[in-house]
């Protein structure tokens, strides 16, 4: 198994997602997976759920839970999808929230985190 498979199924990615790079850079301790999509997929419009053709993507990059002791970054090309009916927007990913620079399962881990191990003590 490849790396980008390996990666793809740990990530729990369903197509059209897929991780089509990864880059591992010892010295800076981190670990950069690239997501991407099949050129002609079609995503779900976020208003009515249409499937809609890709308009354009944008660039975006989200910190993920550490890769052992290395920092992890998942970078993707987000579609901008234009459905006949409402025009184009941005989809959501299923790795994110929509404007978080963080992925859900790196959210979680704060949380936790925070729980845990509070500040200030009663």
């Amino acid at each position: 198994m490849v790396p980008e498979e390996l990666f793809s199924l740990a990530l729990g990615l369903v197509p059209p997602w897929l991780v089509d790079d990864v880059t591992f850079q010892v010295e800076e301790k981190r670990l950069d997976l690239h997501i991407n999509f099949p050129k002609g997929s079609r995503f779900a419009c976020p208003v009515c759920g249409e499937e809609c053709p890709v308009h354009d993507t944008r660039d975006h990059t989200w910190r993920h839970m550490d890769f052992f002791q290395h920092e992890a970054y998942l970078h993707a090309r987000v579609p901008r999808v234009k459905c006949p009916e409402h025009g184009v927007h941005q989809i959501s990913v299923p790795w994110a929230r929509k404007g978080s620079h963080f992925t859900l399962l790196f959210e979680a881990l704060i949380m936790t985190l925070v729980r845990e191990m509070p500040v200030l003590t009663a």
